[in-house]
């Protein structure tokens, strides 16, 4: 049955006034960057997948991500229990940094940059940022702090540690006094992978237990392996059956 006339007149007026706001293709990139600098400030680390618990008491911890991809979301609210974080002042010198230190590799020129950093860097090489970049963005706090630290370790193996050689061979019992360099959690195998030096010569192996890089233990081993430090080809020796102890 065809509409009537009053009613056609009253849809048609209806849609006319109806809201017709865009969905947001993109955002500022220094606001998206903020958003991700709170989400790890938050988070402490970045964390891949949210976690939520049986108890109501414990409040849920979403991903980094999520955070990110939330907080410019145009649906209110994303999850029941999203909170929107506010970025700090601190948060803000942060954005700074990560664009001082993202802007050396666009001076430098992206020929010999693996294909994973070039996409970090496009990301945020522009005033604004799409929004289905968001999950990229919120990663790039961390990216950048990582990639900080392996270019200080680096110069620090290549100026101080360049000549280190390999301590016994295979199977041969290690003891000595180390300082830790380096610690990289492994959610794999649930242990922290140190790098450290005795002597002037590094060493590396898995511990679970939690050290601050600076500490100074007494370590005992047996060689694994002899190989290569992966940021600058320095001789290192491998350890496993390792036990550390107070100096």
């Amino acid at each position: 049955m065809a509409l009537s006339k009053f009613k056609q007149d009253e849809i048609a007026f209806e849609l006319a006034h109806e809201t017709t706001d865009k969905v947001p293709t993109t955002v500022s990139t220094q606001e998206a960057l903020a958003m991700a600098c709170a989400a790890l400030r938050i988070n402490g680390a970045y964390l891949k997948d949210t976690r939520r618990f049986s108890c109501e008491e414990n409040v849920t911890q979403f991903s980094n991500k999520e955070i990110v991809k939330f907080a410019f979301s145009i649906r209110k609210p994303c999850a029941p229990d999203f909170v929107c974080p506010v970025p700090t002042k601190e948060d803000y010198i942060q954005v700074a940094e990560i664009q001082k230190w993202m802007k050396r590799y666009t001076m430098l020129g992206l020929g010999n940059i693996d294909g994973f950093k070039q996409d970090m860097i496009k990301v945020v090489s522009q005033d604004t940022v799409k929004v289905g970049d968001l999950g990229r963005v919120a990663y790039i706090p961390e990216f950048v702090r990582r990639d900080m630290h392996d270019a200080s370790l680096t110069k620090e193996i290549r100026v101080e540690y360049r000549d280190s050689v390999y301590l016994g061979n295979v199977a041969d019992a290690i003891e000595g006094v180390a300082k830790i360099i380096d610690k990289r959690f492994s959610a794999e195998w649930e242990s922290y992978n140190y790098t450290a030096v005795i002597d002037g010569n590094l060493i590396s192996f898995m511990n679970k237990y939690d050290h601050e890089v600076g500490d100074m233990k007494r370590v005992k081993g047996k060689v694994k392996a002899q190989t290569k430090h992966k940021l600058f080809s320095a001789n290192e020796t491998r350890l496993n059956y390792v036990k550390l102890y107070k100096v």
